[in-house]
């Protein structure tokens, strides 16, 4: 849906008639055409939007010049760059039609590609241009100040961007500053010199005042021109310029009061009556003048004021659009509300009806928030919801919303699913949940048939309207259900939305899909679930819909990652992180997440210094989002890293740093509960037994006496269960763990959850041989290295520590998969295993995959001091050749690729002394 555009915002103003030349500054301005940025930052009634006016009007013959003038509608990133493109057409006309494309396409999401084409076509301009953003001081969004902020930082050279602005923008200007990439006019170059406010005061004015007069006047008024254009108005007609002079004095607010008074009260009462009921207006034309006074006379009467100067800036060539000087309107709307506070409301109301009338459904929105007219306003939202969503413009509307009384969006059901979706992103899930009670409750009972002669109630939906509302509000609960893992919730309302929604409400259905995926996701059956995954990432690759295509491959990595697909799950979370960077995706918290899940994998891989480099620069593009659950499980994804990596502090503050956030903010309990598990396997990693005992009475095991097994096993039960599992062996209740071992590997192999199959069987292979049974404990290890080895699973045998090293060691010598053991034994080479609650004493070198000859433990001792092949033969008076055989029989042994690692390894294993 395109946004309309209003061209009156691309016009350059016409320089004011009474026009004071200023040579200085256009020579300045000119001199630094150069730079990336001409930055004219100076406080209201400074002059900048003239002077940049004045500038661009004379560069135009030699430069191609594009005017925006910004207003607070423009914090809409949607609405920005439309407006931007616009602008920039005014140069070239077929400049940006990808870029529109793009943009209705995928919106904000989708915002570094469409700059990207934008800024390769602005490359393809034979010469120089000049983008003036004007009032950039009314944006406040991150979104259009990131924006801007990547466009001077791949600004192509013919590219020359001015902002005019009340004050400093949040762009990187000390970076551009110190790359001599910034020109920059300050209050202090625009403030009138004496000269030049005589020029304007006795020229300009034509009020012949004397040398004296003047610079009192410019004195007091600090060269600022507003107020001595205010000034000069109230002189106007005086015979003692000089006393009136003199008793103007006071800080600018109460100078600025004073002279409204005086130029107020100077004019006829038409006239007073015409500016106070305006004064709300931003922009103004003759027919919504009329409207809002009553006359007939709207037109001919800003005719006058531009002619008269009294603050007033034609928009257009044609004279049909104007607009006050922002800081007079201000002035004026001041007034109005001390004077006739009632009165502003109806004008509100008559101009809410005139743009309604003429199509400018958003300022008709506006003004009837403004007037609190708030059923009013309500009925214009309901009539633009769908419109404004499939712009992207959630900004605009999540404001309209919040601004309605939450009596008038309870009145309307359609009002209460946006509102409830809002207030569920946000946090707020209780009252969301009540939002959408009370929308199915206003919809009462399905009307009944004429046929049965039933009587309709006023108001109340029907057919299609009325299935999709419920369709919707269905769709939103299975949501809700899905943060709280209600599995039979999300089944219900999942049915129902897709029983409901129509086959066009392709968002909607695509929401509900994916959502479905998460029903079997959370019951733990990994085969369901990949199989309802793959099929709503169809419905959205259907519905062509960029962020729910991500968000349902996420859903399916998380899915193979689950069974055990570790290359599968890695190429999936490429594919979709090249696509992000690709579409102008890279800076969301979708790319955020993929970075953290790959991470993960890569850590399983062994590659942890990749995989925490991964996870940070995730929970980097992730935080500050208000999807608890992207958070969260990011964060989860940095512990487990973290804890491979034997950095335990590190893990411990990504868990914290979790539990502070759930404190500010309602986190999903199935990321609270991991969290917590995760904590209790530090803890037993620490020593803290009693601790992670707790952990297990908390979460209502039971760990004395006989277990008994749980019935939810679940996808994050099974996880909890099997940290259970680990509470019993720390405790050395041997036989309840290998019992709860067994049930959940069934429950493991029954729903395609391979990765936790080989944790389960790894645990059972540490408990069989804690209790002498060799055997079954090899069996076990066995069945674990088949499931892992296809995959190559690394850092799940070696997060298990010295023990799993010993049992390796003995398959290896058992001729258990002989070539894979070797590649996990040696992932064990310079990382001192994490010491096990179970570990017996054993004889360091019974973690070596063959032990060393006396001979090669000395090469390996004179290897391990620095000593090159040439110098090792001389001291053991053997030949080069039989040094090199040894050092690679060592290398082989040892599992290791170089000397650094060899030292390393001899000393983990107690073969050196630790220096």
């Amino acid at each position: 849906m395109k946004t309309p555009i209003l061209t009156t915002k691309l016009h350059i103003p016409a320089s004011p008639q009474r026009l004071v030349p200023r040579p200085r500054l256009l020579e300045k301005l000119e001199s630094e055409l150069c730079c990336k940025l001409a930055l004219i930052c100076a406080p209201a009634g400074f002059g900048k939007s003239t002077l940049v006016s004045a500038w661009v009007q004379a560069a135009q013959p030699r430069q191609h010049v594009a005017w925006l003038s910004l207003d607070e509608s423009d914090n809409e990133l949607t609405r920005f760059l439309t407006y931007l493109v616009a602008a920039l057409r005014t140069i070239e006309g077929d400049i940006g039609r990808g870029v529109q494309g793009a943009l209705e396409a995928s919106g904000e999401e989708n915002v570094e590609a469409v700059l990207t084409i934008l800024l390769n076509e602005i490359a393809e301009l034979p010469s120089e241009a000049i983008l003036v953003l004007d009032d950039y001081h009314v944006i406040e969004a991150p979104p259009v100040h990131q924006t801007l902020a990547f466009v001077l930082e791949h600004a192509p050279p013919q590219l020359h961007l001015v902002i005019a602005t009340r004050e400093d923008p949040p762009l990187p200007l000390a970076r551009l500053r110190a790359r001599g990439q910034l020109a920059e006019l300050r209050g202090v170059d625009l403030r009138f010199t004496t000269t030049e406010a005589a020029e304007f005061l006795n020229q300009a004015m034509g009020l012949g005042l004397s040398d004296e007069d003047v610079a009192a006047l410019e004195s007091r008024t600090e060269g600022w021109i507003t107020g001595l254009q205010l000034a000069a108005i109230s002189l106007q007609g005086r015979k003692d310029a000089t006393s009136f002079i003199k008793s103007f004095t006071g800080s600018h607010r109460f100078v600025l009061d004073y002279l409204i008074e005086e130029v107020l009260n100077q004019q006829t009462a038409e006239v007073q009556a015409f500016l106070l009921q305006t004064a709300i207006l931003d922009r103004l034309t003759g027919p919504l003048c009329n409207a809002l006074t009553g006359q007939n006379d709207g037109q001919a009467t800003l005719e006058m004021l531009e002619h008269a100067n009294l603050f007033i800036v034609p928009l257009d060539e044609a004279r049909h659009w104007y607009r006050y000087h922002h800081l007079f309107a201000e002035l004026l709307r001041q007034r109005l509300h001390e004077t006739r506070q009632e009165r502003a409301s109806i004008l509100h109301q008559r101009a809410s009806e005139w743009y309604e009338q003429n199509g400018f459904a958003d300022a008709s929105i506006e003004h009837a928030l403004c007037s609190e007219d708030f059923m009013q306003a309500a009925r214009l939202i309901e009539e633009q919801v769908d419109v404004v969503w499939q712009r992207g413009e959630h900004a605009s509307l999540r404001r309209w919303l919040e601004t309605l009384p939450v009596d008038v969006i309870l009145s309307k059901p359609h009002l209460c699913i946006f509102h409830a979706w809002y207030l569920f992103v946000s946090g707020q899930q209780a009252l969301a949940d009540r939002t959408l009670r009370v929308a199915e409750q206003a919809l009462g009972p399905p009307a009944d048939d004429a046929s049965r002669g039933a009587r309709q109630e006023p108001g109340r939906l029907t057919g299609a309207g009325r299935r999709k509302i419920q369709g919707r509000t269905a769709a939103i609960r299975a949501f809700m259900d899905s943060y709280r893992g209600n599995v039979p919730g999300i089944i219900h309302h999942a049915r129902q939305a897709l029983a409901f929604l129509p086959k066009t409400d392709t968002t909607w259905l695509s929401m509900t899909a994916i959502v479905w995926g998460d029903a079997h996701g959370f019951a733990g059956d990994m085969k369901a679930a990949h199989e309802a995954r793959t099929e709503a990432l169809k419905v959205c690759q259907e519905a062509g819909d960029l962020y729910f295509i991500m968000l349902a491959s996420m859903k399916v990595a998380i899915t193979v990652r689950e069974q055990g697909r570790l290359h599968e799950t890695l190429a999936i979370c490429s594919q979709q992180v090249q696509l992000a960077r690709d579409c102008g995706l890279a800076q969301t918290r979708l790319m955020g997440l993929f970075l953290a899940i790959r991470g993960e994998v890569l850590a399983e891989f062994g590659d942890l210094e990749g995989a925490v480099r991964e996870a940070q620069q995730g929970i980097a593009l992730i935080t500050g989002g208000i999807d608890m659950s992207m958070v969260g499980w990011s964060h989860l994804c940095l512990a487990r890293i973290l804890f491979s990596k034997g950095d335990l502090a590190g893990a411990d503050a990504a868990i914290r740093k979790m539990e502070n956030i759930a404190r500010q903010f309602f986190v999903p309990p199935w990321i609270t509960g991991q969290m917590a598990a995760m904590q209790a396997r530090l803890w037993l990693v620490e020593g803290k037994l009693e601790a992670a005992a707790q952990w297990a009475r908390d979460r209502q095991q039971v760990v004395t006496g006989t277990h008994q097994p749980a019935h939810d096993t679940g996808y994050f039960s099974l996880i909890e269960q099997i940290m259970l599992a680990r509470v019993l062996l720390a405790q050395e209740r041997l036989d309840e763990a290998t019992r709860l071992l067994q049930e959940l590997l069934a429950t493991a192999t029954a729903d395609d959850r391979t990765t936790r199959a080989i944790e389960i069987l790894n645990l059972q292979a540490l408990a069989l041989h804690a209790e002498g049974e060799t055997v079954r404990a090899m069996a076990a290890l066995e069945r674990s290295l088949a499931l892992a080895e296809p995959q190559g699973f690394m850092q799940m045998y070696v997060d298990e520590g010295r023990q799993m090293a010993i049992l390796l060691y003995d398959a290896l010598t058992r001729g258990i998969a002989p070539d894979y053991v070797r590649r996990l034994l040696a992932a064990f080479s310079g990382v001192e295993p994490e010491e096990s609650a179970l570990s017996e004493s054993q004889p360091p070198d019974s973690m070596l995959i063959e032990p060393l000859s006396e001979r090669e433990i000395e090469v390996l001792r004179l290897v391990a001091d620095g000593l090159t092949n040439q110098q090792i033969a001389g001291q053991l008076f053997l030949s080069q050749h039989t040094v090199k055989v040894h050092v690679r029989n060592i290398y082989g042994k040892l599992g290791v690729r170089n000397r650094t690692q060899a030292a390393a390894r001899g000393k983990v294993l107690g073969i050196l002394a630790d220096s």
